[in-house]
């Protein structure tokens, strides 16, 4: 049984999700190639900002990777309440 199915999907979503924003940072950067070439007050900015960006996005990837599920202690309490109730 996949008891973890919740914080994998979570992980999954966050993954595309850091993966959908660094295309847009491409895209941004190949439609905007040659004002960003033409001014590099501009490219310094926007080199800058995505850096800045993908550092945040692997910090979050990396903090999610380390994430567990621990499961409730409760579930086992009751398993083993009824046990004794029954003897």
């Amino acid at each position: 049984m996949a008891s973890h199915h919740h914080v994998n999907n979570a992980k999954a979503i966050l993954g595309l999700l850091v993966l959908g924003i660094a295309f847009v940072l491409f895209y941004k950067f190949v439609t905007n190639q040659e004002t960003f070439l033409a001014d590099p007050e501009a490219l310094r900015n926007y080199v800058l900002f995505t850096v800045v960006a993908c550092g945040f996005l692997i910090g979050i990837l990396y903090l999610a990777s380390h994430t567990t599920h621990k499961e409730t202690s409760s579930s086992k309490v009751t398993a083993k309440a009824t046990k004794k109730k029954k003897k």
